[in-house]
């Protein structure tokens, strides 16, 4: 039986690691490149508490030690009728397929009116260049999100390091941070007290919380919100909105949301075809754990079928590690339908923990099963 993966970040590694464990079936990994790159510590980029190279591997690599395929090629087009992947290597069938693609960030930032003048706090490149004008600038510090943009704890992490990094250099500017909810910090999560702390905590750092607002034009200098306000800043820097990327949309497989319409817990978009990660479409943030989880659920589905083995399904929730400079901090929210369990705190000894944990990341390829999810039954959701 022939596994096929497109994709080789979070979701598409812990697939073919899973896979593997259980199967000795022919797994193929296709990616763009098989230099991959933990990227939620990217943050302490900024900061100098991590280098480049700590936040890399070699995927092709690691998974030929295991038997598995990489292939380093793009993706051209999917044909699930025929069961076949086109890529700039050649063309692949398959019996399951695994989209774990990513998101569109590049493209959608691109159609930010005015993006020009605007960093991305997503890829390399962007938390580079940010950083280099974090260090550099002499004025106020902006950082938000686009319209419906999946994820905002980079946006939160990148507000408190560079409230920190002008305070270091001595400067007195501003950092202005917008939320998309009204009600601040973490608003989305439906726990009392959870935002009003966590305003509390971003405010004492002397940060400006511009609440229930986004980015929808920027200029050199300022940015529009949604309300037709103006902020000003010289370092402006924005998450935007997000869908699945062009090849997975062209190909037929997003709805009107821009996503894979896919069902929960399992990620199966089709009998034999599972959407992983940034590109599904759930009611949860997009982040590392999140794809994780959703590529253990699929392939806990695939090995009951085909094999019968019973292996746990996880619920989505909430874990966010925040890097603070000289400070950090936790948010966490999951359920499973019967129990919930949230916490927020702050301590500088969580970003040790978030260290370690990237460290451990980047050492095992992504093979790190535990994500401190609850079990749930494949029929809940």
């Amino acid at each position: 039986m022939k596994f096929l993966i497109l994709g080789g970040g979070y979701a598409g590694l812990t697939i073919a690691h899973k896979l593997r464990r259980h199967l000795n079936d022919e797994i193929t990994v296709i990616s763009r490149s098989r230099v991959v790159r933990e990227n939620t510590i990217f943050p302490l980029l900024l900061t100098d508490e991590v280098k480049i190279e700590d936040t890399e591997f070699d995927a092709k690599e690691a998974l030929n030690k295991k038997g598995i395929d990489f292939v380093e090629a793009e993706v051209v087009q999917i044909f699930p009728e025929s069961r076949e992947v086109k890529t700039s290597s050649g063309v692949f069938d398959y019996d399951y397929l695994f989209l774990a693609l990513g998101g569109g960030y590049e493209e959608n930032f691109e159609k930010i009116p005015g993006h020009e003048h605007a960093f991305m706090h997503h890829t390399l490149d962007g938390f580079l260049k940010l950083k280099e004008s974090l260090w550099s600038s002499e004025g106020d510090v902006f950082v938000g999100n686009a319209p419906r943009s999946p994820i905002e704890g980079p946006s939160y992490q990148v507000a408190l390091i560079a409230e920190y990094i002008l305070r270091r250099r001595g400067r007195k500017g501003k950092v202005y941070l917008t939320t998309q909810s009204r009600r601040g910090v973490f608003g989305a999560i439906p726990i009392d007290g959870i935002h009003e702390k966590a305003n509390s905590y971003f405010e004492k750092r002397g940060i400006t919380l511009l609440k229930g607002k986004d980015v929808t034009e920027i200029k050199k200098g300022r940015v529009i919100l949604n309300d037709g306000n103006e902020v000003y800043a010289d370092v402006i820097s924005v998450i935007p909105t997000l869908s699945a990327p062009k090849v997975i949309r062209d190909s037929g497989f997003t709805g009107t949301s821009g996503f894979v319409e896919v069902k929960l817990p399992s990620f199966r978009y089709g009998e034999r075809v599972f959407a992983l990660g940034d590109l599904a479409q759930t009611p949860f943030p997009r982040t590392a754990r999140a794809a994780m989880i959703s590529a253990e659920n699929a392939v806990s589905t695939i090995l009951k079928e085909i094999r019968g083995i019973n292996l746990p399904m996880y619920s989505l929730g909430v874990l966010c590690v925040m890097e603070g400079g000289d400070d950090g901090g936790i948010l966490r929210f999951d359920t499973n339908g019967k129990d919930v369990k949230t916490a927020l705190a702050f301590g500088k000894h969580y970003v040790a923990i978030k260290k370690a944990y990237s460290r451990l990341l980047v050492k095992r390829a992504f093979d790190v099963p535990y994500h401190g999810a609850p079990e749930i039954s494949q029929n809940q959701y």
